[in-house]
């Protein structure tokens, strides 16, 4: 059971998204760890891109804090097991900081509007204070307004000051800081000038992918440094250790494992590259030996498994090699046909299809578990958490069970899935209805949309006695004598 956590920590919050907050993150944890700390970093929402920046500075596996997706519970819960280890906490914001899922009608009146999913919220849920990124770029004291703004609809006080981002000589600086303090009455932490060599490039969807951008240690270093020498890291400490102390619900682990651990392959290399990293630790929890594997690169799948677990992060520019990699797709299928379950979400699914076409017209064949077609087109985003219902009995549960996840891709469905079954039914996060998604089976459940298993602490142990019951069952059948045990390499 954990005690108290009473860590040093910080919410780094924005006045929307590009004002700043990836990089004044990066660098106050590359700052950090130069003087010796050990950081643990988040990120508020559903993001994986940013967390994989956020992992790479701290050189620990960054956790999202979603207090839509894991209830307030759930946030603090990863904080805590997250925390584990660490001098201090950085946490990053998302968008802007009051920016959630609008406001309840009955804070429309209130005094004290509480911002579900916000920043903010997430700042009030684990008891941390929050500097607010200001991007000084086209800005003066109006700063000002928009930090006094801020702290007067912060009815818990978590705003304890500003950084400011991108400026442009020390008499901008001047001018914004005594309008901040003397407007608003909140302390400058800091300005960092406006830096022309770091290159973190964004797209229209977020930043450049981690794996895709050669210049992201010269940027952290550089951004680290430009920290020391622009912000008062002392007094930025001392604030962090103002933290409350704070006592995270406990996580309800399984009965003590008396059985051999069973084996889950998760695809994991530069195409399969999104996870929460919480998951994999969680499935864990529930008996299982993680085993990763490329299919990128391996010619065939590990030994031995009880489920195969593919997540996101397939780049159109990756597909081209998977669909050459025509061992590793034969061994899927062969490992598929002979009774390992699979578990796909995002790009997992698109792998498992019966051909993807990439948004420059080709078509490539995949692996053919689901027989859909799937056409990945740029103008075509659907993004946004869901709310699901599971609607045919699955490895993740029976009917009726409700879950929480998120959708971000631009794909299409083409033709197929009529010969399998819905998994879910799914609405947005405002109750709307958006139909049927996903498709199941008895060895396979595949959907656009990511779940975190920390929402519900028995997820995890559902697929690993999933895992469990196809070795159980691939045994039984071979004892039988109805069968062989297959010698692929699954």
């Amino acid at each position: 059971m954990l005690e108290e956590v009473g860590i040093p920590r910080l919410v780094v919050g924005g006045l929307g998204s590009g004002s700043g907050k990836t990089s004044i993150s990066l660098g106050l944890t590359a700052a950090l760890r130069a003087r010796g700390r050990t950081v643990q970093t988040f990120k508020v929402g559903a993001d994986f891109i940013d967390t994989a920046y956020l992992a790479h500075a701290s050189r620990r596996p960054c956790r999202n804090l979603d207090s839509w997706l894991l209830g307030h519970d759930g946030v603090r819960r990863s904080l805590g097991h997250g925390a584990v280890g660490a001098d201090c906490v950085i946490v990053e914001g998302a968008m802007g900081v009051l920016d959630g899922h609008g406001m309840a009608p009955e804070d429309s009146a209130s005094s004290a509007p509480e911002f579900p999913g916000s920043t903010l919220e997430v700042a009030r849920i684990i008891a941390a204070p929050l500097v607010l990124v200001v991007d000084a770029w086209a800005m003066g004291e109006t700063a000002a307004a928009a930090a006094l703004g801020i702290k007067q609809l912060d009815k818990a006080g978590s705003v304890i000051g500003v950084i400011l981002n991108n400026v442009h000589n020390d008499y901008r600086r001047r001018v914004i800081e005594d309008a901040i303090w003397s407007l608003a009455r909140m302390p400058v932490l800091g300005a960092l000038p406006h830096m022309q060599s770091v290159r973190i490039p964004e797209l229209r969807t977020g930043l450049l992918p981690l794996l895709q951008n050669p210049h992201v240690d010269e940027a952290i270093a550089e951004l680290g440094d430009a920290m020391t020498r622009h912000c008062d890291l002392d007094l930025i400490e001392r604030l962090m250790e103002g933290a409350r102390p704070l006592q995270p619900p406990v996580r309800r682990h399984a009965t003590p494992h008396t059985e051999e651990p069973v084996r889950i392959g998760v695809a994991y290399d530069d195409a399969f590259c999104f996870y929460y990293s919480e998951n994999l630790e969680l499935l864990e929890d529930a008996g299982a030996e993680i085993v990763t594997f490329s299919p990128l690169e391996d010619a065939t799948l590990p030994r031995d498994l009880g489920l195969i677990y593919m997540g996101g992060g397939i780049s159109e520019a990756y597909v081209p090699r998977l669909a050459s990699n025509q061992s590793f797709l034969e061994s899927l299928r062969r490992a598929h046909a002979h009774g390992v379950p699979v578990y796909a979400e995002g790009s997992g699914l698109q792998y498992s299809a019966r051909s993807l076409r990439t948004s420059d017209g080709a078509t490539h064949q995949m692996a053919g578990l689901i027989p859909i077609d799937i056409a990945l087109e740029a103008g075509t985003l659907h993004s946004g958490y869901r709310d699901l219902s599971i609607a045919t009995p699955s490895m993740l549960g029976p009917v009726g069970t409700r879950l929480r996840g998120h959708e971000f891709h631009f794909s299409r469905l083409m033709s197929g899935g009529d010969c399998l079954n819905p998994a879910y039914t799914m609405h947005d996060c405002d109750g709307e209805p958006l139909g049927c998604e996903g498709w199941t089976d008895p060895l396979m459940l595949a959907s656009f949309i990511h779940l975190h298993f920390g929402q519900e602490q028995e997820l995890a142990g559902r697929l690993v006695a999933a895992a469990r019951e196809s070795l159980e069952r691939r045994a039984d059948t071979a004892l039988a004598g109805r069968g062989s045990r297959y010698a692929a390499p699954v």
